[in-house]
């Protein structure tokens, strides 16, 4: 009953939002939606930094978000906040002439002539089945991936795989997926030092401490993906952790912890001595001053193998997470080191080969035809600005736009493959 009601609810809002075809499409409108977490992160966050930065005065941009208040500073950066489901924001997102998310959110907007709607993802790899697989009832699934691909223009794809099992996942036509990575994982191909020194500062790490992220995802207890997202019993030990990683790795540590965005009810507090950075909004700042990663099922090991650090998997419910939830890689090709319990983890850390890691971590990378370019903001931000201002058939295009296309032909993940092979 709640997948049927959630589908009717996604008919009616198509009905209630048609009117708002009567006003004509904005150019220059760009509308951006981290739909995971609805702050200034992720994707959107940095397809709309290329945009300011490369094509400043060029867009109004708007980014959807969930306190308005709390984003006022992206007004200096010539971006304005606007409420997530507000009137405004709606209105926005109908008359915008392009339509960017990382989470979906586009299947109840009435279609539009001249609208671009990219839908970026938000996880890398291919690891838990989404899409179809969440719902209990096939046909209301299919019913919903079909709404949401009828509004489609393009789909970005971190591999060769992903490209494939998601066609099939979220029934979206295979010509649609652009596999150039994820715009957010440009920053970890591309290391800043400066940015991963700012971040360790606000976090409140002195010179030479170094730090381990503990990042779980959610679970669905019951499987169904209009279920609400449950935290778990993590079982962390910050002194059996950090006591494994300064004999394995030498130095001082120190362990932050971070709920999952999507859950809201957050009954386990993180430990004495632990930094906790659930409410940080940017994931991949906090990748970007981590030293190891410890994760559980989160696609996050994936952007985490592009640094080179070791990323370590730890589950108490792991056994069960396997029998009852579907993946679309065997666990077993997962190339990081997993336990499921305290003294496994332990175990998996004190036995860390960096060399073994590395070998393993490419050849995941190349069976799944990993296609990180460390520029997909800009190749994003690029069909962007050819959409909104290149000429119309029969007149000249703007030679800027070509050279963008023909830049745009050979994309390829190779980048990726060579930083994992670099020496530390």
């Amino acid at each position: 009953m709640r997948e049927l009601v959630h589908l009717l609810k996604k008919l009616v809002m198509r009905a209630l939002l048609l009117p708002l075809r009567l006003f004509p499409v904005r150019r220059n409108r760009v509308v951006l939606n981290n739909g995971l977490s609805h702050n200034y992160s992720d994707n959107p966050k940095a397809v709309a930094e290329f945009l300011c930065r490369s094509y400043p005065g060029c867009f109004e941009i708007f980014f959807a978000v969930r306190d308005v208040e709390k984003h006022r500073f992206l007004r200096e950066k010539g971006i304005q906040p606007v409420r997530f489901r507000s009137l405004r924001y709606f209105y926005c997102a109908m008359t915008a002439a392009v339509y960017l998310t990382n989470n979906g959110g586009y299947s109840y907007f009435p279609s539009r002539k001249g609208r671009l709607v990219i839908d970026t993802w938000h996880g890398g790899g291919a690891y838990k089945k989404c899409g179809l697989w969440g719902y209990k009832y096939p046909k209301i699934g299919r019913a919903e991936m079909k709404l949401a691909a009828s509004n489609l223009d393009l789909f970005l794809s971190t591999s060769v795989y992903t490209s494939e099992v998601f066609a099939e996942s979220f029934l979206i036509p295979r010509r649609l997926f652009w596999e150039i990575g994820m715009p957010r994982n440009d920053s970890l191909l591309h290391p800043d030092a400066i940015l991963r020194k700012e971040v360790r500062e606000r976090l409140g790490l002195s010179e030479g401490e170094r730090l381990a992220l503990f990042a779980p995802t959610f679970r669905r207890l019951g499987g169904v993906c209009t279920e609400e997202p449950a935290a778990v019993s993590y079982g962390m030990d910050r002194a059996c952790l950090c006591g494994a990683l300064e004999r394995r790795f030498g130095g001082t540590w120190r362990l932050a912890f971070r709920f999952h965005p999507e859950i809201k009810r957050r009954e386990e507090s993180p430990m004495l001595g632990v930094l906790d950075v659930s409410g940080y909004d940017d994931m991949q700042e906090l990748l970007c001053a981590a030293d190891v990663l410890v994760t559980d099922f989160s696609s996050s090991m994936w952007d985490f193998m592009l640094t080179g650090r070791p990323c370590f998997l730890f589950a108490l419910d792991f056994e069960r997470y396997l029998q009852t939830t579907e993946v679309y890689t065997p666990v077993s090709e997962w190339p990081f080191p997993k336990a499921s319990s305290l003294e496994e983890l332990e175990q998996s850390i004190l036995n860390f080969s960096m060399k073994d890691y590395k070998e393993a971590c490419v050849r995941h990378y190349r069976e799944l035809g990993g296609c990180e370019t460390g520029r997909a903001a800009r190749l994003v931000g690029e069909r962007i600005y050819e959409h909104v201002f290149s000429c119309g058939a029969g007149t000249e295009e703007n030679p800027r736009i070509q050279g963008q296309r023909r830049a745009r032909k050979n994309v390829t993940g190779k980048r990726a493959e060579l930083w994992l092979q670099r020496e530390k």
